[in-house]
């Protein structure tokens, strides 16, 4: 993999400038190298940490929280992973009660 502008990785993964911006100020994220014209450039492992963020965000975490993870051990992640996992299949338990209060009450009418 070659190193990505931030409108390749938008585009490829859809991961806006401007959370990797936000990455940037947490200091979660760096740019590892610059184009000629200033284009911030970043490598393959960087790369692969914005998408680690994103997942981590997709899944319920705060930046702040995401910071203390990130770099943990693998006992740790497992433990925090643990506990979204739990959280996760409690909303869809509920959510799914949901839809069928809803298709019962779209039935009744």
């Amino acid at each position: 993999m070659k190193n990505r502008t931030l409108r390749e990785i938008y585009e490829e993964y859809g991961i806006s400038r401007r959370a990797i911006q936000g990455y940037e100020k947490e200091g979660l994220v760096h740019a590892t190298d610059k184009m000629k014209r200033g284009y911030l450039l970043y490598n393959k492992d960087m790369v692969n940490r914005i998408i680690q963020i994103r997942f981590y965000q997709d899944i319920g975490y705060r930046v702040k929280q995401i910071k203390e993870i990130i770099d943990a051990s693998n006992d740790i992640k497992k433990i925090a992973l643990e506990v979204k996992l739990d959280e996760l299949k409690s909303k869809k338990i509920k959510t799914n009660d949901l839809i069928q209060q809803v298709e019962k009450m779209i039935a009744e009418l």
